[in-house]
């Protein structure tokens, strides 16, 4: 069997993985993954089939509602994003697909590139102010999977993120990461020694 990946299918880091939005020729590659859990960055309901799939191998579904942009002044919600931080760092979600509507359904592949996951985009580049990426290489990486469709609030959204929140939260419960470069990473409870050594990427 010829094993076919969502659109725009990429690792984030080891069992974090982000995609354009899965059509049911996809799911055989996704069960590869032996995904715990999926984060859907949209308003709309998920299709039954894609639940369907779900259920079938015990994948946790947890869905951000996030309107699709349809003019560029509007804001990612911020609010949102960190609920969707929250569970997208917690290494009992992993492995973890990301995606939000990015090649759903387009009537023109060269007016409407079937891949602007904004919404994905946006959170990965929360996740990496969160590893203290340089903002130059995480605006770098939006807009290497918005394309041409990048947006300048998308951007500002990345740069003005205030971690703070998340951060208190990662002090009250204990998370372990294992791999996420050469290094594990460890964040330990308020209780202990908290230790939090996510180096920064280099431009």
């Amino acid at each position: 069997m010829v094993m076919e990946p969502p659109p725009n299918f990429s690792m984030v880091e080891d069992a974090i993985y982000r995609s354009g939005f899965p059509q049911p020729p996809n799911f055989p590659f996704l069960e590869t993954l032996q995904l715990r859990s999926v984060i859907y960055l949209c308003c709309e309901p998920y299709p039954e089939e894609n639940l369907e799939f779900l259920k079938a191998h015990n994948i946790q579904l947890f869905q951000f509602s996030i309107k699709g942009k349809t003019e560029a002044a509007i804001s990612i919600p911020h609010e949102t994003i960190m609920e969707a931080l929250k569970v997208l760092i917690d290494v009992r979600n992993h492995p973890v697909l990301i995606h939000c509507n990015g090649g759903k359904a387009y009537s023109c592949p060269e007016n409407n590139p079937p891949y602007c996951d904004h919404r994905t985009g946006c959170l990965v580049g929360c996740l990496r102010k969160l590893q203290n990426w340089c903002l130059s290489s995480a605006v770098e990486e939006y807009q290497k999977y918005a394309g041409r469709k990048s947006r300048a609030t998308d951007m500002r959204f990345i740069e003005t993120f205030d971690l703070t929140r998340v951060q208190q939260c990662l002090q009250s419960i204990i998370y372990r990461y294992h791999g996420y470069g050469a290094k594990r990473r460890q964040l330990l409870n308020r209780d202990e020694a908290i230790i939090l050594t996510l180096e920064p990427k280099v431009a």
